[in-house]
């Protein structure tokens, strides 16, 4: 009885091991899918907003980052006259309570907004 006694603390922190092994931080997964969400939704709104109509939404993706606390994502689309958009957004302190984000958006290759913020939530905050 002893001997298995003695046995569990490895084996919890072997099991504990394995599951850290095979699992990535689901912080990060958060932040990164609501980056790509609300990138994809506040340049839509934001484009609207400039008289370009996104067809069929954007399609986003996350980008590798340089470390954990910048996440990266790039959305692109076409607008309603077949012009190319595509959006780069950046968070930086990603994991803080108030992370630094910047937006850009290029239609047709040409920059048309460069922002801290997207959409309506903009409307109250300074530009």
């Amino acid at each position: 009885m002893r001997s298995l006694l003695a046995a569990v603390p490895a084996l919890l922190v072997l099991l504990v091991l394995l599951m850290l092994a095979g699992c990535t931080d689901p912080v990060r997964k958060v932040s990164e899918s609501s980056l790509r969400n609300a990138t994809a939704r506040g340049a839509t709104e934001e484009l609207h907003s400039l008289g370009y109509e996104v067809k069929k939404g954007m399609r986003c993706r996350t980008l590798s980052a340089d470390t954990m606390s910048v996440v990266r994502v790039q959305c692109l689309g076409h607008t309603t006259r077949d012009e190319p958009v595509r959006v780069d957004a950046v968070a930086s302190d990603a994991g803080s309570a108030h992370p630094r984000q910047e937006f850009v958006i290029r239609v047709g290759g040409r920059e048309i907004v460069r922002t801290p913020c997207l959409g309506q939530g903009c409307q109250d905050r300074d530009r």
